[in-house]
């Protein structure tokens, strides 16, 4: 069977968990048991649902075989020999084509089970609930062979005809017109399978609606319906960071960065990317300190590692919020974590610059010994520590180890040149 886009899978999941109920037993239920019709305001006149007698042996055996796990070949075979018995009538024929249908999607024949399915349709004898079933049943098939145009078709017709509220039917709906690039069209279906979904929420569906809107360029629309979601069940972590992303999205910072953090004062930020996204949210308001703030708790509540790259965000962190001495702790904590030098030559840069010369050319070989993209730089960080503590010719040597580079070719050279005088 060809493989599945991830929403076509749930929808197909969904088809199956919750609409191929097909009645095989109609005929042998007392009528006293008899289940609510599945769709009750369907115009179509629902066929008898009986069985032909001669060819009850047939019938139990094509059942046997169905119920039972891995007799797809079996179910296939008991079909068809009821198709080929003269003697079968219309709801004969039709029960063999619904399950020589089912079994062949079990057994990942599509074409087989497309097959079996239209000719179920088609033959027009099976009752409503089997019918509209086997509809269902045909339109995940041809969504899952790329045929969403016919399965748009198929499922408009059942829409149409049953005069359903089975949210599970507009879900499917929506989703293949999702899964077609239809978006447009795909809200209005999903939007109606939110809408009808009275026992929790149908994630999925509101994921594509969500989508669909963003793919429309209706911002609006997302995030008012996103909203919504998040004042009927202000504790779903996943509508609240739903929300947030579209805040993002929309330039809306202020927005996203207060619900985030109110997530954070209750306790909904659980794992290391739920602070990533808050302290990176900071940091693109510029607003440094909170970022440095949620740093701080996220290691302290061992939710954020405590490796190298997590001291040096907190040391930028408290860099650019100008606490500096707060800043050099972070990269000093940090430094020997870092999987390479960076962090270290930034340590060595900020020490320079608090004329902490020997602390800031021990840091800088420190960056070397980790490996740098361009040490040139830490050489150069380097020969300033030693020119300011008097160390001239250790600087000239720095400055030529720093004209090997690249990066701070020119610079090195017009430096060495000056000292050199």
């Amino acid at each position: 069977m060809n493989s599945l886009h991830p929403l076509k899978l749930a929808a197909l999941v969904l088809l199956v968990t919750s609409m191929s109920a097909t009645d095989v037993d109609a005929a042998r239920r007392d009528k006293k048991e008899e289940a609510a019709a599945l769709y009750p305001d369907a115009t179509r006149e629902s066929p008898e649902a009986v069985y032909t007698q001669r060819l009850s042996k047939q019938i139990q055996k094509l059942q046997d075989a169905y119920n039972a796990d891995g007799k797809e070949e079996e179910t296939i075979a008991a079909a068809q020999a009821i198709l080929d018995n003269k003697m079968a009538k219309a709801y004969d024929r039709g029960i063999a084509l619904l399950l020589a249908g089912s079994a062949s999607i079990d057994l990942g024949n599509d074409d087989q089970a497309i097959d079996y399915l239209k000719r179920a349709i088609d033959e027009n004898g099976l009752p409503n609930d089997n019918h509209y079933s086997a509809m269902l049943s045909l339109a995940s098939v041809y969504i899952n062979t790329d045929r969403n145009d016919e399965a748009a078709v198929l499922l408009q017709r059942v829409v149409d005809e049953t005069k359903t509220t089975k949210p599970e039917v507009f879900a499917l709906q929506g989703a293949n017109l999702y899964n077609a690039g239809k978006y447009a069209e795909a809200i209005a279906p999903l939007k109606r399978a939110i809408e009808l979904k009275t026992d929790g929420e149908d994630q999925q569906s509101m994921n594509m609606l969500l989508s669909a809107y963003a793919e429309t360029g209706n911002d609006t629309a997302a995030i008012a319906t996103a909203e919504e979601l998040h004042r009927k069940n202000p504790d779903d972590k996943r509508a609240l960071m739903n929300l947030a992303t579209l805040y993002g999205n929309a330039d809306m910072q202020d927005k996203a960065v207060a619900l985030l953090d109110s997530a954070r004062q209750r306790g909904m930020l659980t794992d290391a990317n739920d602070y990533q996204r808050l302290y990176s949210t900071y940091f693109g308001m510029q607003r440094e300190k909170e970022a440095a703030a949620v740093i701080e708790e996220g290691l302290a509540k061992n939710i954020l590692p405590a490796d190298g790259k997590t001291y040096a965000v907190l040391a930028q962190a408290h860099y650019f919020s100008d606490n500096v001495p707060a800043a050099i702790a972070a990269a000093q904590k940090g430094a020997p974590l870092a999987s390479d030098g960076e962090l270290a030559l930034f340590l060595a840069q900020v020490l320079g610059q608090e004329d902490r010369n020997a602390e800031a050319k021990a840091a800088g070989q420190q960056a070397l010994a980790k490996g740098l993209k361009n040490p040139g730089e830490a050489w150069m960080t380097i020969a300033r520590a030693e020119y300011n503590m008097e160390n001239v010719a250790a600087a000239q040597a720095a400055y030529r180890e720093a004209a090997k580079d690249p990066s701070t070719r020119s610079q090195a050279q017009k430096n060495l040149a000056q000292i050199s005088r």
